[in-house]
């Protein structure tokens, strides 16, 4: 009787241990039309790829990935606007933040959610990007 309580025990145990490890992760896509404008900024943290395709609007997509996150974290802060792309235009430039992202968040227990977050930016052949500090030309892609 104790040997199969142990045997039934062992899978439980191991699922727990297992689901602490986990990485929870969802990309985001969202299209801009720039109304015209021949300048975008990126105005957000993390690893950019830019890529030019031969559309008139920028397409964004956004790789979110939670360390120690469960799926259900994930859904509730994306739900929550956390990762909403907004734009507005500032001297001509069309400027693109998530403003949700600038605040730190934690769990209920204080400990802090460590996210990484990726961006796939496609641009029109014609317009200049700029990430934060820096102009990118964009590569070549046959979109």
């Amino acid at each position: 009787m104790k040997t199969r309580i142990l045997f039934l025990s062992i899978p439980l145990l191991l699922s727990t241990v297992a689901s602490n490890g986990q990485q929870a992760e969802k990309t985001l896509v969202k299209a801009f039309n720039l109304q015209g404008s021949k300048a975008v900024l990126l105005n957000v943290a993390g690893q950019a790829d830019v890529k030019e395709w031969n559309q008139e609007q920028v397409r964004i997509m956004m790789t979110v990935t939670l360390e120690q996150g469960s799926e259900q974290v994930l859904k509730s802060l994306v739900q929550s606007g956390r990762y909403n792309l907004q734009s507005v235009e500032e001297n001509g430039v069309f400027v693109i933040s998530a403003p949700g992202l600038e605040k730190q968040i934690k769990m209920s227990g204080g400990k802090e959610i460590h996210e990484n977050i990726s961006f796939e930016v496609f641009v029109p052949h014609n317009v200049l990007l700029s990430l934060k500090d820096t102009e990118t030309e964009p590569t070549t892609s046959s979109f």
